[in-house]
């Protein structure tokens, strides 16, 4: 009996260091993770980009905005117009919050340092809560600008929350999720089913018929790409029934943005399955070198501007990050077309790699 226990575990111990690279992933990833969460996942708002609206420049509202421009908690990003450029700017990532000053601001101020407590408030706080970690970090630094210049008084201002004024939190996290369940289906269902045609030999069946290299990956990969795309419709209607998120932006643009990225996440797992021989090895690299990287990098969680400045570079590979934003902007923001292009330029870049790697791959397979 012990004999025959000490077999196994001798067999299973040969098979895990003989695998050398799931052997590493197991001790890179724990590694890799505990940095990661002690210093990237950090709920701590860094960096609050800001703007002013001052109809009437003043010595008491310079003094006022210098609390922003000094601090460095905030990025003072200039002066604009209205309320209205402002809200441009937040739809296109630009800045967090404006501070909006009334155009009487001065003789409000005086009034309620009298004792006038009947009079509005001079300052508007308006922030953008589509990211509701960030919304609520903003509105919560800039009072506490407010009160270093008036002190301890709710009188001095008034808010007002952009885009999601409940500040839900299923509301920020929901296009995570929608991103995080088509690219686990599109990344390990693809790469999984071309591995294991390698792995049980079916494969040299495919290569020695008519059939070529390229049209035998479309083929096969095209069904994979229609099931990310109905995983990500029925993901995206279930978070709008449960959590009550809006879509406030184009049905066609969501159906769109969402194509593109079941797109690339198929050629990726069509990539990774190109240097992959086993299964497990593909699993790996799926969750190790990708899925990883998204859940801490990706904005899904955590505001992009929350990271490192290596980690928000980092983000910038990250097509899945382009893909979330581009779903906040669209549903809970509910912006035009014309303020997702960057977010669709980006994912179509990461689709020309992937798609170029993977021809190339299958040239040199062909030879």
């Amino acid at each position: 009996m012990i004999s025959a226990l000490i077999n196994i575990f001798r067999k299973e111990y040969l098979h895990i260091i003989r695998d050398r690279s799931t052997f590493l992933l197991a001790l890179i990833t724990p590694v890799i993770s505990s940095i990661a969460l002690s210093f990237i996942l950090s709920t701590d708002v860094r960096t609050v980009k800001v703007v002013a609206v001052v109809p009437h420049h003043s010595e008491a509202s310079r003094s006022l905005i210098s609390r922003f421009q000094n601090n460095p908690l905030f990025r003072f990003e200039g002066y604009v117009d209205d309320l209205s450029e402002a809200e441009n700017l937040m739809k296109t990532n630009k800045i967090n919050a404006a501070v909006v000053l009334r155009p009487d601001y001065d003789e409000l101020v005086e009034r309620i340092k009298g004792g006038d407590t009947d009079c509005p408030s001079p300052v508007q706080i308006a922030t953008d809560a589509s990211n509701c970690a960030m919304g609520s970090a903003a509105g919560l630094y800039i009072k506490a600008a407010i009160s270093e210049e008036f002190g301890e008084n709710d009188e001095y201002f008034s808010d007002r929350i952009l885009y999601n004024p409940s500040l839900s939190s299923s509301y920020s996290f929901q296009p995570g999720i929608i991103a995080l369940v088509v690219m686990l289906i599109g990344l390990i269902l693809t790469s999984s089913s071309f591995v294991g045609e390698k792995e049980f030999g079916t494969i040299d069946a495919v290569t020695l018929s008519p059939v070529g290299n390229a049209a035998y990956y479309v083929g096969k990969s095209v069904p994979y790409f229609f099931l990310c795309l109905i995983v990500g419709i029925l993901t995206t209607v279930t978070g709008i029934i449960v959590t009550g998120i809006p879509v406030k932006g184009s049905i066609f643009m969501i159906f769109l943005v969402t194509s593109l990225y079941s797109l690339t996440s198929v050629l990726l797992g069509i990539l990774i399955s190109m240097f992959s021989s086993k299964q497990v090895n593909a699993f790996a690299i799926c969750w190790g070198g990708i899925i990883m990287p998204v859940i801490y990098c990706g904005g899904i969680f955590v505001p992009v501007e929350n990271l490192p400045l290596w980690a928000q570079n980092i983000s910038g590979l990250v097509y899945a990050r382009w893909y979330v934003d581009a779903l906040r902007k669209l549903m809970i923001q509910g912006v035009d077309a014309v303020y997702v292009i960057k977010e669709i330029i980006y994912m179509s870049f990461s689709t020309v790699v992937f798609l170029i790697a993977c021809h190339l791959k299958i040239k040199v397979q062909n030879r």
